[in-house]
């Protein structure tokens, strides 16, 4: 098996892109047995931008960029523009940032996975994501 970091991100907007909606984001990262888990929240961004925040608070968090890593997300948005096969019209802002950190990497890849599915880091990041987003909406409504 080869020395490697595996990613799993996910990202949630309850009221997708509303002023005051909950929003999450969550990273598992991987690497020799050991996993950690990242997250958190924003109010009123859209789910994209979560997704796209999950793959860059990850990215940022891997300090020896010499090792291999693999991405996986259930956003296609997020894996075709990371591969190159989307265009970046909308988040140019995050976008600019995501490319800025990738080119840091020595090999890093974007794999697609489908969500909601039977892969459980894929389920593990989706469910801290939508806490967070649940976060969020309760200390709005607290205010």
């Amino acid at each position: 098996m080869s020395d490697k970091i595996t990613v799993y991100t996910d990202g949630s907007a309850l009221s997708n892109g509303r002023p005051g909606s909950g929003c999450g984001w969550a990273c598992k990262l991987m690497y020799k047995g050991q996993a950690r888990m990242k997250s958190g929240g924003a109010i009123g961004e859209t789910n994209n931008r979560m997704e796209m925040q999950a793959v860059l608070e990850a990215m940022k968090s891997i300090t020896d960029k010499t090792i291999p890593v693999e991405v996986y997300s259930d956003s296609n948005y997020v894996v075709e523009t990371m591969n190159g096969r989307f265009a970046m019209k909308k988040n140019r802002d995050l976008w600019r940032k995501l490319m800025r950190e990738r080119q840091k990497f020595a090999s890093i890849r974007f794999i697609w996975v489908k969500g909601h599915d039977k892969n459980k880091h894929n389920n593990d990041v989706d469910r801290q994501a939508v806490a967070e987003s649940r976060k969020i909406l309760e200390a709005q409504s607290d205010r």
